[in-house]
């Protein structure tokens, strides 16, 4: 057998002119790398901040106006669990943002203080009684990463957040 033919066949075969089936998987040290998405603008991370925070803002500050107006505690159970609901989303939603690097770190402090307060949060959307309830009220109260938030909107350039 003359090399020709025979190297001449390899070749074909291995540039997928054989006659088998054509396949377009990668090697694994060829195949792209998956990316992590590029982090936000100080610009587009201003806009995500508040449309993040918006919902947990508004079922505390109806929480709160329930708390002002004496509800029943039930009634105020099922805003606590609103609360904690929003509390949650925001949380996860957070994280799941690349935050331009200046934010990073405001963000993770506010991040973990929010771990805290949500753990209690949940506890006041289970509590059996008023005075459970009102205990893990104070307590998430205690943990409302309110500082962690203002140094977020510092960095961001968004103007404090006050309550209405």
């Amino acid at each position: 057998m003359r090399p020709w033919p025979a190297a001449l066949a390899l070749v074909l075969l291995l540039a997928g002119c054989g006659g088998g089936a054509e396949s377009t998987v990668l090697p694994a040290w060829e195949a792209p790398a998956p990316s992590a998405p590029a982090p936000l603008t100080v610009k587009e991370a201003k806009g995500r901040y508040l449309a993040i925070v918006a919902p947990y803002n508004t079922a505390l500050e109806e929480l709160e106006e329930a708390l002002k107006a004496g509800r029943p505690w039930r009634t105020v159970r099922d805003l606590a669990r609103t609360v904690a609901s929003t509390n949650a989303a925001h949380a996860e939603q957070l994280r799941a943002t690349a935050w331009p690097a200046v934010a990073q770190a405001p963000v993770a402090a506010l991040l973990k203080e929010n771990d805290v307060a949500l753990r209690h949060w949940q506890l006041a959307a289970e509590a059996a009684s008023a005075a459970v309830l009102m205990r893990e009220i104070r307590a998430a109260a205690a943990h409302d990463g309110g500082k962690q938030a203002d140094k977020v909107r510092t960095t961001l350039g968004l103007p404090l957040y006050r309550d209405s």
